[in-house]
């Protein structure tokens, strides 16, 4: 069949670009190595109940905002509904040791305030910090996309606050403000939802990352497959489209700066004039004959990974968890106050015996008249933490059985913590139990290393030379975390950029492709 795009990767920016480009009548093709849709976005059955690989809650999902625009160009708007997690305390900060719980609300404003009432030593050290990341997200709407020669020394003029500020880190924000120990961290509560610890995490994704959460968090009316299925099944009924599954590339043929074929690992040729890269975009140029690429985009691919990922998917049974302190929000565990000591014992010294970790409660987001993913009376209980690729590479390498072991003596540890700190007597009522590991990320997303956000977010990997989704080759575009950044609205901004880009098609209106948002 012919076609007009070939998408590589069915993940959450390649079914937007996909969607969005079949409903405006163009014949696409995606190939997916995985079985389903979504990349992370995916969700799996285990018995009665389904699970979401590695998604619990999202940003921009608001009317008006990014995801709301890509569904109402889709006319999807009214099928895909959202809800939204508790404005009063979506996050929830928890650190049992030193008996310190603060729910975090929407907007900074009332994060600021809520943050000066309770540590009221800190007030001049959080009004210095707020202002700076409030200057920040000023300056994001200033802030194109994609910066030329010329518009890079003009920077500085538009964008003062992330010139001054591109290469700083967290802690060096926390440093210059003279913040005490305590608000550090919580307000380094979120930085599981970018992987990094505050010494590590580039601050302009910090800001990002608050701002974006601040607008409004959210879960799926009728749960994250149906919103992925619903978005597939755009693509598999426009006329000469069709996703392509357990479809793996494993080479690809240029011609000249053109790349004239994909192939799988079947050997099925696959061929379009406009390739669209989803899939991690440092394994696909691996895949070409990289001659004569120019140095300046060789290093753009040469980017460090993001860690890996634990995840524990549980079925809960004879408990209400309403009653333990869980509801629409999630609520953040930490050991002890040092953040980057706890992230350097997991990531670095490969210690996961007393983890922070992650407690999502899907079940509890949706109303109850909504279809179920969990046995009537049942609730699920997703756990996440990160941890290194290698420490799960090396069991499974001694033997299967020495890697399920791990896993497992790792699960029971979260467990008994779960017990020891937030409901008695729970492993008693955990009726099902599936862990996910980043050898899990790495067979079934085909994240190298496991990873969970493409490049790391340091402000390395952040800076201007960031790789974009225009390629040196004529027809090859990315898309997806690494040219965007993380998560499902991010994600789905890179998409509607990429489509904007390719047909001058607006999808959020006033808004073009090199607006940052």
């Amino acid at each position: 069949m012919n076609y007009d795009y070939i998408i590589v990767g069915a993940g959450m920016s390649g079914l937007t670009v996909g969607s969005l480009l079949a409903k405006a009548g163009k014949r696409v093709c995606i190939l997916e190595a995985h079985e389903y849709p979504g990349g992370c976005c995916h969700s799996f059955k285990k018995g009665e109940y389904t699970f979401c690989a590695s998604v619990h809650y999202i940003f921009f999902a608001g009317e008006g905002q990014p995801v709301h625009n890509f569904l109402k160009k889709l006319g999807l708007e009214k099928e895909i509904t959202f809800e939204r997690l508790d404005p009063e305390g979506y996050d929830i900060f928890s650190c049992p040791t030193e008996g310190l719980r603060c729910a975090i609300p929407n907007g900074l404003e009332n994060w600021r305030d809520r943050l000066i009432a309770n540590f009221p030593e800190d007030q001049k050290a959080l009004s210095l910090f707020f202002k700076i990341i409030f200057n920040l997200v000023k300056d994001f709407y200033h802030m194109p996309y994609d910066i030329s020669i010329i518009g890079l020394m003009k920077l500085a003029y538009k964008t003062p606050s992330i010139f001054k500020f591109r290469k700083w880190t967290l802690q060096d924000l926390f440093n210059h403000c003279g913040l005490s120990l305590r608000v550090q961290a919580v307000l380094a509560t979120q930085l599981g939802d970018v992987a990094e610890p505050p010494k590590h995490i580039s601050l302009i994704i910090y800001a990002a990352l608050i701002w974006s959460y601040g607008r409004g968090a959210y879960y799926p009316t009728k749960h994250f497959h149906t919103f992925i299925d619903t978005i597939a099944n755009t693509i598999e009924t426009s006329p000469g489209s069709k996703i392509h599954y357990n479809t793996e590339i494993v080479k690809v043929e240029r011609e000249g700066h053109q790349i004239s074929k994909v192939i799988s690992k079947s050997g099925e040729c696959f061929q379009a004039p406009v390739i669209i890269c989803n899939m991690d975009p440092q394994k696909f140029v691996k895949m070409m004959d990289q001659n004569d690429l120019p140095t300046s985009f060789s290093k753009r691919v040469d980017y460090d990974y993001s860690v890996s990922a634990l995840t524990l998917f549980l079925g809960v049974q004879g408990l209400n968890l309403r009653d333990y302190g869980f509801g629409k929000g999630n609520i953040w565990h930490y050991p002890h106050l040092d953040i980057n000591r706890i992230y350097e014992g997991q990531h670095e010294k490969r210690n996961l015996s007393d983890p922070w970790f992650f407690m999502s409660t899907p079940t509890l987001y949706s109303p109850a008249s909504e279809p179920r993913i969990a046995p009537r009376g049942e609730e699920i209980l997703e756990v996440v933490t990160t941890c290194p690729y290698e420490l799960f590479r090396q069991k499974l390498n001694e033997s299967h059985q020495a890697y399920v072991l791990f896993k497992n003596e790792i699960r029971d540890r979260i467990l008994d913590l779960i017990e020891a700190h937030y409901i008695p007597n729970f492993k008693e009522h955990v009726v099902l139990k599936v862990v996910g590991t980043p050898t899990t990320h790495e067979r079934y997303l085909w994240a190298p290393h496991g990873n969970i956000y493409g490049s790391a977010l340091t402000p390395k990997n952040v800076d201007f030379s960031r790789l974009k989704f225009r390629s040196p080759i004529k027809n090859l575009f990315f898309t997806g975390a690494t040219v965007e950044f993380p998560g499902i609205g991010a994600t789905v901004m890179a998409g509607t950029r990429l489509y904007t880009y390719l047909t001058n098609d607006v999808v959020h209106p006033g808004k073009n492709f090199n607006d940052l948002i």
